[in-house]
């Protein structure tokens, strides 16, 4: 832990630390988790087993940065890692592509104003002088009503945008609100079809048992997808593997799974808060029983499983695909942070606007983006 020698003078803060080890903001951070404003993806268990399984192999180091007012309560958690971009360090919300939203961990009493985010940025610009500049991406504007304190800072449209669907009623009125009676129809005759299969079920993985089962499917099925649609797959790095056997196991992904006696016909996996769904990952088999849609009717048990419970929102993630525009009532726009904090910042962060600009042009560009996908099918895995 480092004290950065930020005084209560002039400060909108008292205190500003950095936490390089998550043993020793473990109790801090468990505990501003009850009440601060996050996504479930800036949650002590998921990114202390990310940095653990991944971030560590990769050679990111934390640096968790937090603000304290003058009765040493935090006031935000920014949960920071140093990456590089060429020769530049640069800080990066933990946990990267694997997380969907980052949004950092603020009080929800408190207001904060641009003045507090600049100070923020300029303590740990201090704190950590070799940093060139914060590259924060895929961010909401807000969180269960707490508006995103880093958008008083310049900022732009992410290359992808989030997609989700309101609940707040049973399940089968939200699938009845959103989906046509004909495409439930197709759903229903697809599932009667299934239903005979041997073991036919919809279940919330809760056994050691059933979770091992589940992951050992879906990284086989995934390797399947990848394989026939000829592109890297991720999902068979073991470091990647041993994070989402992790978290499964720990309980911090919660699965969605159809199956029946002879194999997992398809899963989800879910991030969760007391208000929202978030999922992370899916498959579904290649097999013959892939004809029926076992994906979309898991998704569809899914749907009214989270409505059931009292949940207000589902989200199906970031990036664009046809199921998203069936069952999402709603686009989640996201925005990049792109701040330098050194002189070498301010020459690197133009070019990672562009970067980013140039991504969300070609993503929008329905012509490019199957070029892009194409081309990206034929580089070497």
């Amino acid at each position: 832990m480092d004290a950065a020698a930020a005084s209560a003078r002039g400060k909108p803060f008292a205190r500003f630390e950095i936490y390089r080890d998550f043993g020793a903001v473990e109790a801090l951070w468990r505990d501003f988790e009850k009440t601060a404003a996050l996504t479930p993806y800036q949650r002590f268990d998921f990114l202390r087993l990310w940095q653990e399984q991944i971030g560590a192999k990769e050679g990111v180091a934390p640096i968790i940065s937090v603000a304290f007012d003058a009765n040493s309560e935090p006031l935000c958690l920014l949960p920071l890692g140093k990456f590089t971009r060429g020769p530049f360090p640069v800080a990066r919300f933990l946990a990267g592509k694997h997380a969907n939203y980052n949004f950092g961990l603020w009080k929800r009493s408190a207001a904060f104003a641009r003045d507090f985010v600049q100070a923020l940025f300029h303590a740990l610009a201090k704190a950590e002088p070799e940093l060139a500049a914060l590259e924060l991406h895929n961010q909401p504007f807000s969180w269960h009503g707490a508006e995103n304190p880093l958008l008083t800072f310049p900022h732009q449209p992410s290359p992808s945008t989030g997609y989700r669907l309101k609940l707040g009623a049973p399940g089968e009125a939200v699938l009845a609100r959103q989906l046509t009676s004909g495409y439930r129809g197709r759903i229903r005759s697809k599932e009667k079809k299934l239903a005979k299969l041997k073991g036919y079920r919809y279940f919330v993985a809760a056994t050691p048992e059933e979770i091992q089962r589940c992951m050992d499917a879906f990284f086989v099925q995934k390797r399947e997808y990848m394989a026939a649609m000829k592109i890297p797959n991720p999902f068979d790095e073991p470091e990647v593997q041993a994070f989402l056997r992790a978290a499964a196991k720990t309980g911090v992904l919660e699965i969605h799974a159809l199956e029946c006696e002879s194999e997992i016909l398809a899963l989800y996996a879910t991030v969760v808060d007391e208000k929202r769904v978030s999922t992370m990952i899916g498959s579904y088999t290649a097999s013959e029983n892939s004809r029926r849609s076992p994906g979309i009717i898991t998704l569809s048990h899914a749907v009214a499983n989270a409505a059931g419970r009292g949940i207000e929102i589902m989200d199906l993630g970031v990036g664009e695909a046809e199921y998203k525009f069936v069952y999402c009532d709603e686009k989640e726009e996201l925005f990049d942070s792109f701040i330098p904090l050194s002189s070498a910042g301010h020459a690197l962060v133009p070019l990672l606007r562009a970067q980013a600009g140039l991504k969300r042009f070609v993503k929008s560009t329905p012509a490019l983006w199957r070029a892009a996908k194409t081309v990206r099918g034929l580089l070497p895995r």
